[in-house]
């Protein structure tokens, strides 16, 4: 649904004066006996209302037998009830005037219809009195910059919460305790995070939209599932980056719900998540695949603010820890700092010939200089402060006193203000380094893959750059009266009136008609078959290439037919596509869709007979600029074939790009329709030769 609450409306909701715990107990065993002890646990300052009609009191604190028993109407009001309870509950609280409510209850629209249909009665009641709701089948939330504190987690049975600047939104109320508990243990902490279940009112996009105008907030962490709103989602994106607050997220759900589709490799390439992943690339959120990696980054972000990285230096206790952090790095396109002179010659001073090198091995040391803790600081100072070194990655090895170690290494990386991550692979021999890192705020991991993985992360981060807005321009063709399925043929002259280049073509009822027309092609030449039952040709034999002569050409016809006959016997052959026989390079494809969510779209990669074997494909939310086409063609695996290659001139880019472009333009134009378009190959030619659509097909519902 569209926002009915503000951002600033929605962060005085989480902040309340008065909280009502509706099932409240002293039994630790139930939900609202863990919740009610959990938030007085943790010090919270607002007036507080258990609810419990066989108690007089719960923990010292006056008890009531029904929210319509208390002496004002609560601010918020959490209840973890049988869900046949909840909806006259709801009832209770909405007329007694409660502003927002905290359902942790399932069995909603998470367990099928007749839950779905209790959940929008629920919905519907609470809106006739303008009263909010949380969940239902959520965790609560966790407020260390409100001190408020609603979830029964067990992983709250912690001393203090560590306040941070970092939000947290996550549709799994499991996962988010869990996740907090393993932060905690790293020095993790949050500003809020918020569980939204199954987000029958509030949904995800209001709270981001809250975090970004939260002053407690600078960094924005999600674990999302589906999206409510995608559409809002791109726009808070976009004012999160006018904010400069980056936006993490981990998507769970990563199956192509298109691949099944039989029309085209469109859909199946696109796929739910790759769409958002185009979306979330198109506007700098980071999407991860580990939840405690994202945690690192946020931390990271937030200790060392506004800090970009492009490299990283290793520093190690262990050759064998150096050579694994550098295979790590190397894997996921992590460049290594590269010393200035002055920082290599320094380094000499501390370290036996060969040892001073980017990745730094402490074991190297010249032991007649310093102690091993005055060489370590000195080591982590000179390299940060070098400008060509970005960022700094500590690994530590068990070694006689990994806390020594680790405070000398600290100790010189604060002589600047470069980023840097600890990575402490030991097992309890590093406890006591640990404390000192949770202690000073530094961040660290216990697992090289979540050090790396942030490091990957927030050098993507680092290396967005805003694509030019694109402004439709005016007279395109009218695409309105297109509908249906496209043969070739149809396609090709939909995409021609767009300036997508296509190869010449003429359509033949029968073979006579074929040889008749043959001379108008010209040799070699290429015959297809037409058939609207046949949707991938050469699966079928349906394509000849190389055609030199019309007697060849009625051989080889003939022979098509008949293979098809038998293989196909259900299809009715309409007749013949005779084309020019187009050379070329490389052959890519390139296709549009209308995501269901996110709108029109541009599939590229690498095309032909490897589409599916290859999987090397990107998908760009359209209109597409061609400078972003040009960018895009460069992050494909074959991007190298595209340039300079052994002796044979770079292939044409930029016609390639202007392709990519005006058939999102062409996408664009057909944004109120359901559809399919794909180029499959579209030849590149080498530079200032262009490219063309050889074969193409279309969908339009």
């Amino acid at each position: 649904m569209t926002s009915i609450t503000n951002a600033a409306s929605l962060a005085a909701l989480m902040n309340p004066r008065s909280v009502a715990v509706i099932g409240a107990s002293e039994d630790q065993t139930k939900f609202g006996g863990r919740l009610y002890k959990t938030l007085i646990r943790h010090g919270y300052k607002g007036t507080v209302y258990p609810i419990n009609p066989g108690r007089e009191s719960l923990f010292g604190i006056k008890t009531f037998p029904d929210i319509t028993a208390t002496p004002e109407a609560p601010d918020m009001v959490v209840m973890a009830l049988p869900t046949a309870k909840v909806k006259e509950e709801i009832r209770k609280c909405a007329e007694k005037g409660v502003k927002c409510a905290i359902i942790i209850t399932s069995k909603f629209s998470d367990a099928g219809p007749e839950g779905a249909v209790l959940e929008r009665e629920i919905v519907e009641i609470a809106r006739q009195y303008n009263m909010r709701l949380i969940g239902p089948n959520c965790l609560g939330l966790i407020s260390p910059a409100n001190e408020l504190v609603l979830c029964s987690s067990p992983a709250l049975n912690v001393d203090a919460l560590i306040k941070s600047p970092i939000g947290f939104i996550s549709q799994s109320g499991a996962l988010m305790g869990t996740l907090f508990d393993k932060a905690h243990s790293q020095g993790i902490g949050f500003s809020h995070c918020f569980s939204i279940g199954n987000q029958a009112d509030l949904e995800l996009c209001d709270f981001l939209e809250m975090l970004i105008d939260d002053d407690e907030t600078s960094i924005i962490c999600a674990y999302i599932e589906g999206l409510k709103s995608p559409r809002r989602f791109i726009e808070l994106a976009k004012l999160a980056r006018l904010k400069n607050k980056p936006i993490l997220a981990v998507k769970a759900g990563k199956t192509e719900a298109g691949s099944k589709a039989a029309f085209s490799h469109t859909a199946s390439l696109a796929g739910d998540y790759e769409s958002l992943k185009a979306i979330c690339r198109s506007q700098n959120i980071i999407l991860m695949d580990d939840p405690m990696a994202m945690f690192l980054l946020a931390l990271s972000m937030a200790k060392f603010p506004g800090q970009k990285v492009g490299n990283a230096t290793i520093i190690t206790t262990s050759g064998g820890g150096g050579a694994l952090t550098a295979d790590a790095m190397s894997e996921q396109d992590i460049p290594f700092s590269a010393f200035a002179e002055q920082t290599k010659t320094s380094l000499a001073e501390l370290f036996t010939p060969g040892q001073a090198f980017n990745p730094i091995d402490l074991g190297g040391r010249r032991h007649d200089v310093l102690d091993t803790d005055r060489i370590s600081a000195l080591t982590a100072e000179i390299v940060m402060k070098d400008a060509c070194v970005d960022a700094g990655l500590f690994v530590l090895t068990t070694a006689p006193s990994v806390l020594n170690t680790t405070t000398s290494l600290v100790t010189g990386a604060e002589k600047t203000s470069k980023p840097f991550i600890a990575v402490m692979l030991p097992g309890q021999a590093a406890n006591a380094a640990r404390e000192y890192l949770v202690a000073n705020n530094i961040p660290f991991t216990n697992t090289l893959n979540e050090a790396v993985a942030a490091l990957k992360s927030w050098k993507a981060w680092s290396d967005f750059t805003a694509s030019p807005e694109v402004v439709l321009p005016d007279g395109l063709p009218d695409v309105s009266h297109v509908k249906g399925v496209l043969n070739e043929s149809e396609t090709k002259k939909l995409m021609a009136s767009f300036g997508i280049p296509v190869n010449k073509e003429i359509i033949a009822a029968d073979i006579a008609a074929a040889i008749k027309a043959a001379g108008d092609i010209g040799f070699p030449m290429v015959a297809k078959v037409v058939s609207s039952q046949i949707v991938h040709k050469s699966d079928v034999g349906g394509v000849l290439l190389n055609i030199q002569s019309t007697k060849e050409l009625e051989q080889r016809l003939t022979a098509m037919v008949s293979h098809i006959n038998q293989v196909l016997p259900s299809a009715r052959i309409e007749g013949f596509s005779l084309q020019s026989m187009e050379s070329g390079e490389l052959e890519l494809i390139v296709g549009a869709r209308n995501d269901a969510q996110f709108g029109p779209q541009v599939i590229i990669g690498s095309g032909g007979i490897l589409v599916e074997l290859l999987k090397d494909t990107l998908v760009l939310p359209a209109p597409v600029h061609v400078e972003a086409a040009k960018q895009a063609l460069d992050e494909l695996k074959i991007a190298p074939l595209l340039k300079i290659y052994r002796g044979r001139p770079a292939l044409d880019v930029e016609a390639v790009a202007q392709t990519i472009h005006r058939l999102s333009l062409l996408a664009c134009s057909l944004k109120d329709s359901p559809f399919e378009i794909e180029i499959n190959p579209l030849k590149v030619k080498q530079q200032g030769n262009g490219c063309v659509a050889v074969d193409a097909r279309a969908q339009i519902n």
